[in-house]
């Protein structure tokens, strides 16, 4: 990262011991970098601009919420959560992860985001992790039609469905079967989830694919990035692919793919 640092914000997850917040604040004030006042709701793309990164104390939820609440801003994830993947600095590196940024040790990567439509509105919906179309009774299963570039493919029963970036496959995605796709590559993966079938496949799909997910018999819930979920309607359906935004995180060590997929989950 070159350009320098000089007001950050900051965005913890509720619960967190305090003592890493002390320590991040201190060390951020002790070296002159102003803090914004924190957001409490995402409020468009001016939060981005008035700050030149964003600490996230927390887990990879914490990141989720960081990237809406500041849309286009580099994100630097201090693991305080279970997992950590998209976490760029340790607990116990807080004073010289700051020494680090602030000398121009800042590392970033962009990852594509999804973009995700619902039948019957115009606005457009961003997923850094997933989209998950999900059954919304536990004793039934739904009817999900699946049609890739304009032309009808299958009709899966099923739990529902995930849609997730490379990012996101190692989340939901990695637990219901679907591949580790590298950061770096332009696609998204479909997984079915718990299909009633001997023959059902993640695929992984282009940059330019269009998915159509359409509910056939049953309503399902709907949840971008773990967001509330909300229902859609039998005969309703979603339209996703990949988007041209994308989401820059920041690590305070020379990175790779494959070593945090290691670290995180070998």
């Amino acid at each position: 990262m070159s350009e320098k640092v000089q007001r950050v914000g900051i965005v913890t997850r509720p619960g967190i011991d305090e003592r890493y917040l002390e320590r991040l604040t201190a060390a951020l004030e002790k070296a002159g970098v102003e803090i914004e006042p924190a957001v409490e709701a995402p409020n468009g793309d001016e939060a981005g601009r008035t700050v030149d990164l964003v600490f996230v104390l927390g887990g990879d939820g914490t990141m989720l919420l960081a990237s809406r609440l500041y849309p286009g801003c580099v994100m630097l994830g201090v693991n305080l959560g279970t997992v950590g993947f998209m976490s760029g600095m340790l607990p116990d590196e807080i004073e010289a992860g700051v020494e680090s940024v602030l000398d121009g040790g800042l590392h970033v990567q962009e990852y594509r985001m999804l973009e995700v439509r619902v039948s019957g509105e115009e606005e457009v919906h961003l997923a850094l992790n997933d989209v998950v179309l999900l059954k919304p009774t536990p004793h039934q299963i739904t009817s999900v039609g699946v049609s890739v570039g304009g032309e009808d493919l299958v009709t899966v029963q099923c739990d529902g469905f995930i849609a997730a970036t490379p990012l996101g496959s190692t989340a939901y995605a990695l637990s219901a079967g679907g591949p580790i796709v590298s950061g770096d590559t332009e696609c998204y993966v479909l997984v079915s989830i718990a299909p009633h079938s001997l023959v059902s496949r993640p695929m992984v799909l282009g940059e330019k694919q269009v998915t159509r997910l359409e509910l056939i018999e049953r309503s399902a819930l709907l949840s971008i990035d773990g967001m509330e979920p909300r229902e859609i309607p039998a005969g309703g359906h979603i339209r996703l692919g990949l988007s041209r935004e994308s989401v820059r995180i920041g690590r305070t060590e020379e990175w790779s793919w494959w070593r945090a997929v290691r670290r995180t989950f070998l």
